[in-house]
């Protein structure tokens, strides 16, 4: 905490104690967002971390390591507790290899567009499948393609941030 609070002067920064002081943060209307995985580890502790992002209101982004908890096996139980509050949105962000973890029967078969609307129906969340082609779906069924990002994009975690720049619908 206080390395990042010391170098991110454009971003404000809040520590907390476990699962039970997130929940309280994000208890504040005013967060009414949370991106959560890189860098987070992928033990018990992250798990609970990831599963008080989701039992608020707050707009929920995972990537990364909040996705690789649930891989395996694991899926069922985050997607009930992102199912647990209908109205609130979850983003997940997996590049192909998180999303074949993540979603296995999906990841091998049919377009890239029909794995991930199979993906967002079957938990409940927008998924953005990065890649060079990256595709965008939500849970109704509808979804964009972003097939034209620049080659600067590949930087590691870059692609998270302007995933929705210059996205054509698809039918």
């Amino acid at each position: 905490f206080p390395v990042n609070a010391a170098q991110l002067t454009a971003i404000m920064v809040k520590p907390f104690e476990g699962s039970d002081g997130l929940r309280r943060m994000l208890d504040d209307k005013r967060k009414n967002a949370v991106l959560i995985g890189p860098g987070l580890g992928t033990d018990a502790w992250a798990r609970d971390q990831v599963l008080a992002a989701l039992d608020g209101t707050a707009t929920v982004v995972l990537d990364a390591e909040a996705l690789t908890i649930f891989a395996h096996g694991a899926a069922d139980q985050l997607f009930r507790a992102i199912n647990a509050h209908p109205k609130r949105a979850v983003v997940l962000t997996p590049h192909m290899g998180e999303f074949q973890r993540l979603f296995g029967q999906h990841g091998n078969g049919g377009s890239k567009v029909e794995q991930a609307r199979q993906a967002a129906q079957e938990s409940g969340a927008i998924v953005v499948l990065k890649g060079a082609d990256t595709v965008i779906a939500a849970p109704d069924g509808r979804a964009a393609i972003n097939e034209n990002a620049p080659p600067t994009l590949a930087t590691a975690g870059s692609g998270d941030v302007t995933f929705l720049a210059n996205a054509s619908y698809a039918a």
